[in-house]
């Protein structure tokens, strides 16, 4: 028997810079710039400031029966500049910017059985959507770019535990919008 969430919490993600770490730095008046819906029994976990600043990792939420699932997001800066811009429909280079922040991540890209992509557009913005079936771990992505800034959902899930909670990852991705 499959359990389902039917109840949702909204996460309000600002994109910070690391500097702002702890209401240091940033304006508090600052409106958020992304927004996506979690299973209301998941709790917010802080970055800490190295993950912020070495990781990009901007929020994250995580199952607390199960640690290793989760949704995570990554925001890096100066999209397009220097001639470096980001092909997010190559999923390898896209996925290789990101797998300093999970390092499962590249092992799931490399023993990866299956790899589906797609795109979708909410609110004029285009989302590539991205999911990486392996032995170990379900990536379900959403990535974007607004306003020269990089916004990438991740929702991590061990395979084991993933055909259980398959609705309410696909949620979490499905209600990611930038804002």
């Amino acid at each position: 028997m499959v359990l389902l969430s039917t109840e949702y919490n909204k996460f309000f993600g600002m994109a910070s810079p690391p500097t702002s770490y702890g209401g240091y730095g940033g304006n508090a008046n600052e409106s958020p710039k992304y927004t996506f819906e979690y299973p209301a029994g998941w709790k917010q976990e802080v970055p800490s400031k190295v993950e912020k600043g070495t990781q990009g990792i901007d929020g994250r939420v995580v199952n607390p029966r199960s640690k290793d699932q989760r949704a995570f997001v990554i925001t890096l800066t100066r999209a397009g500049e220097d001639n470096a811009r980001f092909q997010l429909t190559d999923t390898e280079s896209t996925f290789a910017s990101f797998a300093g922040a999970d390092y499962d991540l590249q092992d799931a890209l490399s023993d990866a059985t299956n790899t589906e992509k797609g795109e979708s557009e909410k609110e004029g913005i285009k989302f590539f959507n991205y999911k990486i079936d392996s032995p170990a771990y379900v990536y379900l992505s959403s990535i974007a770019v607004k306003d020269g800034k990089v916004f990438a959902l991740f929702v991590r899930s061990p395979s084991r535990l993933y055909a259980a909670a398959a609705n309410d990852l696909q949620h979490i991705v499905d209600t990611f919008k930038l804002l």
